[in-house]
């Protein structure tokens, strides 16, 4: 009785699709997780350079400035 519920219970496919949506589901999660990091770092990156832009023209504009 037991065994023919057991190997019912293998033979049914509806567990493999609930196993083959998850597994896709967590590779698109991480997929998206590594792009947005990734994009962080680059935006991160990009504003740095913007800080080290206007820092140096500020000095520069002080200096030429405050000369008169």
């Amino acid at each position: 009785m037991w065994i023919e519920k057991l190997i019912e219970f293998i033979k049914e496919e509806e567990g493999q699709s609930v196993v083959e949506y998850s597994l896709l589901l967590t590779l698109i999660g991480a997929s998206t997780v590594f792009m947005l990091t990734l994009l962080g770092f680059s935006v991160s990156r990009a504003i740095g350079m913007q800080d080290i832009t206007v820092e140096q023209y500020t000095r520069w504009a002080f200096e030429k400035f405050s000369a008169r």
